[in-house]
Parts: structure tokens; C-alpha cells; sequence
């Protein structure tokens, strides 16, 4: 399936810049010189292109098969795509904003009650902060070709706590949010870390912090 986008920066003396989708809840998508399907005119900032999408090495949406479109094939599109987008945020988001401000909450409580130690909600407080930092480091990493942050590490954060900033970073940066396989188990650490909290305060938990 072949998507559209404009592009939004471009490198022209190493021959490289990237596209972003119409579609604005999708990442941005690295696009090559050499990807275009026909030789055309050097790509310029700004400029409307339509292609297909694949992953490259480096665990980017890479450009394939790139074309140059008119104005008048983007527009119905566009508008199209950030009606979508919008309908989608407020269905998509609200449920994790409310779970947000419940763990918050919910972990406050707990520390003024004297059932989870004061440490544990600074700690916590430090993962979120930690969290937003790697998903920035790592969505930059992917814009210039660079050395990306691990999954695991990203994924160990959320299981500590983090994953509130994570989701943050994800619809901010709008960063990790097509890896399936990286979503399924993003959420599977927030389950986790769930547990974690229940069985700190648990009378099962004999260590004292």
C-alpha cells in the first residue's frame, strides 16, 4: 500500500532527509536519493511525495518506489487523514490519560499512607524523567541514522515505573507508535510493573526499603 507525505528535511550533499506522513499519528519515514522510482529533480523541503513503506536495517520506515505529487492529489487526502487523526487522539488517549493520573494518584496515596516507602515514589518520579529522556535520544537516533537505544532498555524503564512518560513521549515524539510487536510489549510491562506496586505493598514483600 503506498502512502503520502510531505517532506520535511532534507540533506542535499549526503543525499537523504525525511518524509513526513499525511497521516500525522504515523513516524516519520527516512527517504534516499536513490529511492526515487524515476530521476526527477533534487528533492526540496516542503515538497509532496507519495511512496511505499518498508523497514530498513536500521529499524527505520524507509522509503521505496518515491514519487513527486501534484498539489491537487494531496490535499482531499490530507485533510482526510487529519480528521482521522484527531477522531482517533480522542478515543485513543483519553483511557491512558486517565490511567496516568490514577497510578499517580494512586502512588502518592500509598507513600502518605506509610504503605510504600517515600523513596519509591521518588524513584519513580526519576524513571518518568529518564524514560522521556532515551525515547528523545533514540527517536533523534532514528532521524540521523545513529546508534538506536535498545527496546529492552526502553522496555525495563516502563517496567519501573516509566511507562507513563513513555507514553507520553511516544504521542509527543510520535515515536514507537506503529511497531506493533514494540506496543504489545509495552503494555505488557505496564501490567507488570502494576504487579510490582501491589506486591511491594503486600504483606508477601519482606524486604524493607
Amino acid at each position: 500500500m503506498r502512502d503520502q507525505g510531505r517532506l520535511v528535511e532534507w540533506f542535499d550533499d549526503k543525499g537523504y532527509g525525511f518524509i513526513q506522513p499525511n497521516d500525522a499519528s504515523k513516524d516519520r519515514v527516512f527517504l534516499h536519493i536513490k529511492d526515487f522510482a524515476q530521476r526527477g529533480p533534487r528533492p526540496i523541503e516542503g515538497c509532496a511525495l507519495e511512496y511505499m513503506v518498508q523497514l530498513d536495517g536500521h529499524g527505520r520506515y524507509q522509503a521505496k518506489q518515491v514519487t513527486y505529487l501534484k498539489a491537487s492529489q494531496t490535499k482531499k487526502k490530507s485533510a482526510q487523514s487529519k480528521s482521522n487523526y484527531a477522531a482517533a487522539q480522542k478515543q485513543k488517549l483519553q483511557p491512558m490519560q486517565i490511567a496516568t493520573v490514577i497510578y499517580i494518584i494512586a502512588l502518592a496515596g500509598l507513600s502518605f499512607a506509610g504503605l510504600l516507602p517515600s523513596l519509591v515514589l521518588l524513584f519513580v518520579f526519576i524513571i518518568n524523567a529518564m524514560t522521556y529522556w532515551f525515547y528523545a535520544q533514540d527517536k533523534e537516533a532514528a532521524q540521523q541514522g545513529e546508534r538506536r537505544v535498545p527496546e529492552n532498555t526502553l522496555h525495563i524503564l516502563s517496567f519501573l515505573g516509566g511507562w507513563p512518560s513513555a507514553w507520553l513521549a511516544q504521542q509527543r515524539l510520535r515515536h514507537k507508535t506503529q511497531k506493533q510487536p514494540f506496543r504489545n510489549i509495552y503494555f505488557c510491562t505496564i501490567f507488570l510493573n502494576l504487579l510490582l506496586i501491589v506486591w511491594l505493598v503486600s504483606p508477601l514483600n519482606t524486604f524493607k526499603i
